[in-house]
């Protein structure tokens, strides 16, 4: 059962509780205990609200999609998780996996948030554009080569396509499965 099943069975309380309080003469004791049972489910429906749902995790798309692949097969959380152990899984994911296990299992039981995506730009003679660097009162441009780790992320596919036509380069999707 979940917290908005429970409020349903509380109001659906709350209701009963109150059409007996209207039934029963006034001033009866029925009547004062069927009111008191009315508050009584109303209190503990307020604090049903304040309660917090659990928190989604984070995880990175390529986790996400391995996970979303075995949902679609209709496999449950328990064989996922088996497949994890077996290591029948993507070396990466099984890293990210096993350095964010925690997250994994609530985020099979309680669902999940994608990364946004970012960018980087990859530049001629495969070199990673790494920022400005500021000289004097001009700026030159860094270049990490080959090295994606160092390269500068764009969470704006706009900029980094702007930035792509500047070097001459090209815009990459860029995750923690390239990092590795």
């Amino acid at each position: 059962m979940d917290k908005q099943e429970c409020l349903e069975i509380l109001n659906q309380k709350i209701d009963e509780a109150q059409e007996e309080t209207d039934r029963s003469p006034e001033g009866s004791s029925y009547g004062t205990l069927m009111s008191g049972r009315k508050q009584a489910f109303s209190d503990v429906r307020g604090l049903l609200k304040t309660l917090d749902e659990p928190k989604k995790p984070e995880i990175p798309k390529f986790v996400a999609d391995w996970i979303r692949g075995f949902r679609i097969l209709d496999v449950t959380d328990l064989d996922i998780i088996g497949l994890y152990f077996s290591k029948e899984i993507e070396k990466k994911c099984e890293q990210w996996i096993t350095d964010n296990f925690n997250d994994f299992i609530k985020a099979l039981a309680n669902g999940y948030t994608e990364k946004a995506p970012v960018w980087i730009v990859k530049a001629p003679y495969d070199r990673y554009f790494g920022g400005f660097l500021e000289k004097g009162q001009h700026a030159e441009i860094n270049f990490s080569h080959i090295n994606k780790d160092n390269a500068q992320k764009f969470e704006d596919k706009n900029k980094a396509e702007a930035v792509a036509i500047l070097v001459d380069g090209e815009v990459e999707e860029w995750s923690e499965k390239d990092e590795q």
